[in-house]
């Protein structure tokens, strides 16, 4: 008992007592965006995987088609095919914060073969052949935009002229963190834009007010649709009508629209400071 009295009267003995701070001494309430850099660079990859991505089988724009490699093969899933050519491994550079959602067909067996799958972890991934869209199923971003991935690809699909991998397993993520590589696009975009990095410039015509799309316009006139993530949105981040930007991100179609994809701040650039971004 004696010790247990000593114990206690030696940690009194540390603890410093201090008087409470005055109203207004201990808080200062302000704003401060998050930047969110994101690294850029107009020089091309110099390498690719086993597969180069251009080279992965995909069925063709139009097919509706799913190819599962032998493993996933579903017998149910009326119209998907096992394909002898999968799977395939590739490699590339993230080019989207891997926590895009993207909702497309699925399949939980013939009662449901035209189902909706949500996935809430999709990304882009590109090398020196091309870019790919790839379907992911956490909501975890397990790696960042930059990151060098391996991918052994189980799965692919095409589905309202988009093709993407539907099924796949990360091999291997790169802890260096490299720059993003980018093409200025130049004119509207199309199908060739589609899972590569294009980079505009322009003027403001909407604010972010319009769920969370921006449309910019080129000194050429061109129009450019940009889609940014309900995070930035949700933030307060917005860009009024006739602010100067230069926009930077992968190109995906969905509901019959090219757009540039935002999920960082850091993909955006404000020219002009009277239109910068505030809380």
């Amino acid at each position: 008992m004696q010790g247990f009295v000593w114990v206690l009267s030696l940690l009194s003995a540390c603890v410093e007592v201090r008087d409470a701070p005055e109203d207004g001494d201990w808080y200062q309430k302000a704003f401060l965006d998050v930047e969110e850099p994101v690294e850029f660079t107009d020089l091309p990859y110099d390498f690719s995987g086993p597969t180069p991505i251009a080279n992965l089988p995909i069925p063709a724009l139009g097919s509706f088609a799913t190819w599962l490699d032998t493993s996933l093969f579903n017998d149910n899933c009326d119209g998907w095919q096992r394909s002898d050519e999968l799977p395939r491994d590739i490699e590339g550079i993230v080019t989207l914060h891997p926590r895009f959602y993207f909702k497309t067909s699925g399949c939980r067996g013939s009662s449901e073969a035209d189902s909706d799958e949500k996935y809430y972890g999709s990304y882009f991934i590109q090398d020196d052949s091309g870019g790919v869209f790839v379907l992911g199923d956490s909501k975890v971003a397990h790696f960042d935009m930059g990151q060098r991935v391996k991918l052994r690809v189980r799965g692919v699909k095409e589905n309202f002229d988009l093709q993407m991998v539907s099924a796949h397993d990360v091999i291997e993520v790169s802890t260096a963190v490299e720059p993003i590589y980018y093409q200025w696009a130049d004119g509207p975009l199309g199908p060739d834009d589609v899972s590569e990095v294009r980079r505009v410039t322009g003027t403001v015509l909407g604010d972010t007010t319009n769920f969370g799309e921006l449309t910019v316009e080129a000194d050429d006139g061109s129009l450019y649709t940009v889609k940014l993530d309900w995070e930035i949105t949700r933030r307060k981040h917005r860009w009024d009508e006739g602010a100067s930007v230069t926009v930077t991100g992968p190109v995906l179609l969905a509901y019959d629209v090219y757009a540039i994809n935002v999920m960082r701040v850091g993909q955006i650039l404000t020219h002009e400071t009277t239109s910068s971004t505030t809380p």
